[in-house]
């Protein structure tokens, strides 16, 4: 971890930098705000500019001086745009129950469909789990109406054993695929949802 003495928003935002977020806008946390850490203590007196790419390019102590250990972690908030995304994020779109929808996915940055060409049920379940559902249906040709914008994945064919859409083998060349053609899913079981509090779970 990193202990926060001298722990700023010029830090912060250098952490932000450096895990692919925006460089400015980013909040510092101290005291371990976000629940204290185990292990090695390996940052201690930052002192960024705001310019480094990363929080090893700052000057430091050259000590690691943390009298409270680990209840003096630092933390951080990262600011995330309104509509951007995160590459692999799923989400389900189209319909006014949370476990049904059509499905879209995030790469780079960029929310698009999936075409339903060869779109089945193990597609189906491996989308649901990634969701915190059980398992899944597969719902085909635009049932939850048509998207716009990119169609990321066509011809997808996931295994039981994968837990993330972008993990089964698919193509991303879309000459034979509309819109008419969005894949969507009918997911089974509850989902699980973690509550957390200021970061603790």
């Amino acid at each position: 971890t990193i202990c926060d003495d001298s722990w700023d928003t010029n830090d912060a935002n250098v952490a932000c930098k450096q895990l692919g977020f925006s460089s400015t806008d980013a909040v510092a946390f101290s005291n371990a705000h976000f629940g204290a850490g185990s292990g090695s203590i390996f940052l201690d007196g930052l002192g960024c500019t705001g310019s480094e790419s990363s929080l090893l390019d700052c000057s430091k102590s050259s000590t690691i001086s943390c009298y409270y250990g680990h209840s003096e972690d630092a933390g951080v908030r990262c600011f995330v745009p309104p509509g951007t995304c995160t590459h692999g994020d799923i989400r389900l779109v189209g319909s006014s129950e949370d476990n049904e929808g059509r499905v879209e996915v995030c790469v780079n940055s960029q929310w698009g469909t999936v075409c339903s060409d060869y779109w089945d049920d193990t597609d189906a379940t491996v989308v649901c789990k990634q969701l915190d559902y059980q398992s899944g249906s597969a719902v085909l040709n635009g049932y939850y109406g048509a998207g716009t914008g990119f169609i990321h994945l066509d011809d997808v064919q996931c295994t039981s054993s994968q837990t993330d859409l972008l993990q089964c083998s698919s193509s991303s060349s879309l000459p034979n695929c509309v819109h008419a053609q969005d894949a969507g899913v009918n997911c089974d079981g509850i989902a699980f949802q973690l509550l957390t509090m200021d970061g603790v779970q």
